[in-house]
Parts: structure tokens; sequence; C-alpha cells
């Protein structure tokens, strides 16, 4: 068996439609994971976890490493439709933001079952690593419009790419140091307070204008 961490980048995804079976196979191998780490884990732990039969699990999986990348792009592409899905129809730019930022907390902690980073941390980073710029391209791609306005009202363009990517960043640092209420509550105000932060920049540039003139 290859290493959990090149298993999560490398091996080939079966061709798979995501009906009920197989999204019941995904998440059950989540929370095998969780239990067991990949090196103990085994297909008959993933039928029990999953609660299908082993002529199910076979119909879709020749075998474990399958299992798992499919279990890897299972939640990045749930990711990447789930935060783009919660930006669409938002047409203020700012409840925009609002939006993608509760589905970013709700996802990880939605996706990420107790205990499996420190069960089985090698599997976990390689996940992370290797689609580390899909996760920031979802994000981005949701924003542009927040994107857009924030520059209108500065005057100047945001670095989206650095912005993104710090989100993301932090976002992942809660599944190494759990976050509170305390913390909660700082991402859910995140938006009101980057709104005031650039109302405050366009506030200082149009009086500069005003005592240049």
């Amino acid at each position: 068996m290859k290493p959990a961490s090149i298993l999560a980048e490398e091996e080939a995804v079966p061709e798979v439609e995501l009906s009920p079976s197989v999204i019941r196979i995904l998440s059950g191998a989540l929370d095998a994971i969780a239990a067991r780490g990949v090196k103990r884990l085994s297909m008959s732990d993933i039928i029990d976890a999953s609660g299908v039969s082993r002529g199910t699990l076979y119909r879709y999986f020749s075998n474990k490493d399958q299992v798992l990348s499919a279990v890897a792009e299972f939640v990045c592409t749930g990711f990447e439709s789930g935060i783009r899905e919660a930006g669409r129809g938002q047409t203020d730019p700012i409840e925009r933001l609002r939006a993608v930022m509760r589905f970013y907390s709700r996802y990880t902690e939605e996706n990420t079952p107790g205990r499996i980073f420190e069960v089985e941390p090698a599997f976990h980073l390689a996940f992370f690593r290797s689609r580390f710029n899909r996760y920031n391209q979802a994000v981005l791609d949701a924003l542009e419009p927040t994107f857009d306005y924030l520059d209108g009202l500065m005057g100047k363009a945001v670095n989206r790419d650095g912005f993104v990517e710090m989100l993301v960043r932090i976002q992942l640092s809660t599944m190494l140091v759990p976050a509170g209420k305390e913390w909660e509550k700082l991402v859910n105000d995140t938006a009101d307070n980057i709104l005031k932060w650039a109302l405050t920049i366009a506030t200082v540039r149009e009086q500069s204008k005003e005592g240049t003139q």
C-alpha cells in the first residue's frame, strides 16, 4: 500500500456517480478513518461504518486506496461547489462575504470528524497540501464581486490572492487548535469589520482629496 502522504495525491479516483450508496460509503469511510486511521483501515471497517453490503462497496471500489482517494476528492469538490453556491444569489457584496465565511466555517467543522487529524495526520496533511490551491481558487471565485466592491470603495486594488490565502490558512489552523465561541464570533464579525475598515480608508481618501483642492 502507498504511504498516506502520497495516496491522497496520486491514486486514481474511480469515475463513480455520487449516488446515495456512494455518498454513504464515502461518509462512512471518513468516520472509519477518524476511528482507526488509514493504516489500520480495512474494507470491512468501511462496510461497517457506512452500513452498505460488501457487494455494494466492491461494485464501486476495488480496494481501500480507491476509496481513500475518492474520499479526498469528495470532500474537496463538495467544498468547491458549496462555497460558490454560498455566494451565488447574494447581490450585496458584504452579504456575499458573510455567507461565504459562514459556509466555510460550517463546512470545515462538519467534514472533520472528531480526532481524524490526531489519528491520521499524514493523510489529512496530504489532502490539504494537494488541494490547497483548489480551495484558494474556490474562495477567490466566490468573492470576486466583494473584491470588486472593495476596490471601488478604497480606490485601490485589494491583494486578492493574499487575502484569500490568509482566509484559507486561518480556517485550516482550527484543526490544529480547536476554535471556541470567541473565535466563532470573530469569524462571524469578519464581514462587518472589513466593511468598517474599507469605509475608513475611503473616508480618509476623500478627506485627503478635499485637503489638496
